[in-house]
């Protein structure tokens, strides 16, 4: 039997097709623990510890369970790119995420018996950020937390350079129109120290925006994380930060360098997500 794809995805499963605004939607129905296995096969390395890997099945399985009980469309429970949860299909899932899923069946975060918002991101840098500070609502779970078990990932430090070019096609991509003294300057910060604010300004015109539209606008890939620093070098701009992603909730190679010293998967969650507990699982 051939497989079954949308795109280029390999899914497992059925497949619902929708027509809407004359185009048709494909809506991929996905067995939790395939689901699960799948994504985080795109969030972490197979190298990663055993232990870690189950945390973040259990977060991600938590995350997919809260979006299906009010999911943001009535076509679909969890979407498949970076507003949720990064779904790309069954190619490469390989055999240490199936067994992380497996592991964990069946368990999720709760917080007084509701299912906990278990977000995550790759390295926060050595301290998680606020929920309050990142998106404006106070999570009790999800407060900043000092972390020193990251400190091996490949992006804990980082540097960008945005060419000229780069930056007038931002600017006006944010509406400032981009003359010779186009500036680029962080203009606030959370009490982690990432940016909270960003200046645009040229010829007499500014704009100040929420850092993460400037982030987005940018590039997630190149402007890693809002823990950084802006300097203007020689007509461009030098970006240099630590970690990557949003910062809130489980750092994943936080997560893994628990992990090494000896942390199961229970106790990472605990770190990540205080005052929650773990429920659930195949009896």
């Amino acid at each position: 039997m051939p497989d079954l794809r949308i795109g280029n995805r390999r899914v497992d499963g059925r497949v619902r097709l929708i027509a809407r605004k004359g185009e048709l939607l494909a809506v991929a129905v996905v067995p939790l623990e395939t689901y699960v296995a799948a994504v985080i096969s795109r969030e972490a390395a197979p190298r990663f510890q055993p232990e870690a890997l189950s945390a973040l099945a259990v977060a991600a399985r938590t995350y997919a369970a809260g979006a299906a009980a009010k999911p943001r469309d009535p076509a679909y429970d969890v979407a498949c790119g970076v507003e949720d949860q990064v779904f790309d299909g069954m190619d490469g899932v390989a055999a240490v995420f199936r067994e992380a899923a497996d592991r964990t069946r069946g368990l999720v975060v709760r917080y007084r018996g509701e299912l906990a918002r278990t977000v995550y991101h790759s390295t926060c840098g050595g301290r998680t950020e606020d929920a309050r500070s990142a998106w404006g609502m106070d999570v009790p779970y999800l407060r900043s937390q000092l972390c020193d078990d990251c400190a091996d990932s490949p992006v804990y430090r980082w540097e960008y350079r945005m060419s000229a070019a780069e930056g007038r096609r931002i600017a006006k991509g944010l509406g400032v129109p981009p003359g010779k003294d186009l500036r680029i300057a962080v203009t606030g910060r959370t009490p982690t120290g990432r940016a909270s604010r960003v200046r645009i300004s040229s010829g007499g015109v500014s704009r100040e925006l929420q850092a993460a539209e400037f982030r987005k606008a940018a590039g997630y890939a190149k402007v890693r994380s809002l823990k950084m620093e802006i300097a203007s070098v020689g007509g461009e701009w030098r970006f240099t930060g630590e970690g990557w992603g949003h910062g809130v909730g489980m750092c994943q190679y936080g997560a893994n360098g628990m992990a090494r010293r000896g942390a199961g998967f229970r106790e990472i969650l605990a770190r990540y997500y205080p005052g929650t507990e773990i429920t659930g699982g195949t009896p």
